[in-house]
């Protein structure tokens, strides 16, 4: 991409303007560097990556965002929630894999999308191995204590499926 820059000048609502203000990028401070920070990334979106490294800076500057405000209100409130803290944590490398699958899919031959597949499903398979112990605390839900000891029962049952048990 070319350094050398061009003056652009444009009419926006007050209500965009305060928008633009009120964005955060790293190193962008003037409205100036915000509306490039704000194309950068719209280019970004548009050009599909196929880079996994880059999608996963990308989702990770998106959801460190919304990590960074939810810590805040819970400081705030004085509370903590493990489980979101956890899922903002692992959603990054999980919509990386799945940015970068649907930038690439058109070109994938079967071989390739199943492995993409397994690796969604690794990945997933993790999510749920740092949440399922929280699912199991003293005070959750009756509902949700009843979905994870059917997920259980369902795992056990192919256990023995495979082992060829009878059941």
């Amino acid at each position: 991409m070319s350094t050398k820059t061009v003056p652009f000048s444009a009419r926006i609502s007050v209500e965009d303007a305060e928008f633009i203000s009120g964005l955060e990028y790293d190193g962008a401070h003037t409205p100036s560097d915000k509306l490039r920070a704000l194309l950068a990334e719209t280019r970004r979106r548009h050009q599909g990556f196929t880079d996994y490294g880059q999608n996963l800076a990308q989702m990770q500057e998106w959801l460190g965002q919304i990590k960074r405000q939810l810590l805040v209100r819970q400081q705030q409130l004085s509370q903590h929630s493990e489980l979101l803290v956890r899922v903002l944590d692992a959603l990054p490398d999980l919509l990386a894999t799945l940015q970068t699958m649907a930038a690439s899919c058109s070109s994938l031959n079967s071989r390739e999308l199943q492995q993409t597949e397994q690796q969604v499903m690794l990945k997933l398979c993790r999510l749920n191995e740092l949440l399922m112990p929280l699912a199991l605390t003293a005070g959750a839900e009756t509902e949700l204590v009843q979905g994870m000891l059917g997920l259980a029962t369902l795992i056990h049952e192919h256990k023995l499926a495979i082992q060829g048990a009878p059941q």
